[in-house]
């Protein structure tokens, strides 16, 4: 019987590590320590490759506001408002009068007492009277189509306004608190309209404004080109009272008020301008 052969002491566990070449002096080398690691190795942490992220750009509406001493707002103009609350019914009865025609012309079962004024006007504008309606003139119905867009463009800015708008004593410039009995009405108030209201509330007010111009501009040339078909008959005197000056105050108010409106455009892209350029500084410094 073959008997197994026995030591007389265990071996010692194998070494599985790999092999390390051994100091001639046989003393053992020091155990590199877990805080002395190469750097130099390809594999970085992630944390090493991570960068510290620079302020989030939601906060460059506060950033910006820091350095005006607030942020941008809509503070509508007195003049604007009121403007708006005369033009406005005059439009519509203008724009009525043209889409009720011939009724609402001289003669027609709904002339009077509501059109009446037009009897006059349309022999001064022949635009407006028999001629052009004789003719199948389509120039007088498109400009009064526009006045219905231009006129809804009015109405929903005026809405964001009053809904949306909130009384500031502290409002400057164009918007600000007026004086006497003035400031107790409604056109007198001091508003502000901030944040994503105020943005639309301005570009409401300059596509109305611009519409208003351009259409202003358009009927005049009109007239121009066609050798003043519409209004050449007239004198002087009664076409600067009837036809220039009631026209020229749509063109005037409404280029004003693209200027006004254009102009808070401008400041609000300037202010957020400030604040991405100062985010961008604050990102390179970091």
């Amino acid at each position: 019987m073959v008997s197994t052969r026995n030591h007389p002491s265990n071996f010692p566990p194998p070494d599985l590590s790999p092999s390390k070449p051994t100091s001639t002096t046989g003393t053992p080398e020091p155990t590199a320590s877990p805080s002395k690691i190469d750097n130099s190795s390809p594999r970085k942490s992630s944390t090493a490759l991570t960068k510290p992220r620079g302020p989030s750009k939601r906060s460059s509406t506060s950033t910006a506001a820091s350095k005006t001493g607030g942020s941008w707002s809509h503070t509508p103009s007195h003049i604007v408002l009121l403007w708006l609350t005369i033009s406005l019914p005059l439009v519509a009865w203008d724009t009525s009068y043209i889409f009720l025609r011939p009724y609402s012309m001289p003669g027609g079962s709904l002339h009077a007492p509501i059109w009446k004024p037009y009897a006059i006007y349309a022999n001064v504008d022949l635009v407006y009277g028999f001629p052009a309606w004789d003719a199948k003139d389509g120039f007088t119905a498109a400009q009064a189509s526009l006045n219905v867009v231009e006129s809804l463009v009015y109405l929903a800015y005026l809405f964001v306004v009053e809904r949306y708008g909130v009384e500031s004593g502290k409002v400057m410039g164009r918007g600000k608190e007026a004086a006497g009995l003035w400031a107790r009405s409604w056109w007198g108030r001091a508003r502000v309209v901030g944040g994503g209201k105020g943005g639309t509330a301005v570009l409401l007010g300059l596509v109305g404004s611009v519409m208003t111009a351009s259409k202003t501009v358009l009927y005049a040339m009109n007239e121009y080109h066609s050798g003043f078909k519409h209004t050449g008959h007239n004198a002087f005197v009664d076409l600067l009272f009837y036809y220039i000056i009631p026209n020229g105050a749509w063109l005037v108010f409404s280029t004003w008020m693209t200027y006004v409106f254009s102009a808070e455009i401008l400041e609000g892209l300037s202010l957020a301008a400030g604040a991405a350029e100062e985010e961008s500084n604050g990102t390179k410094e970091e």
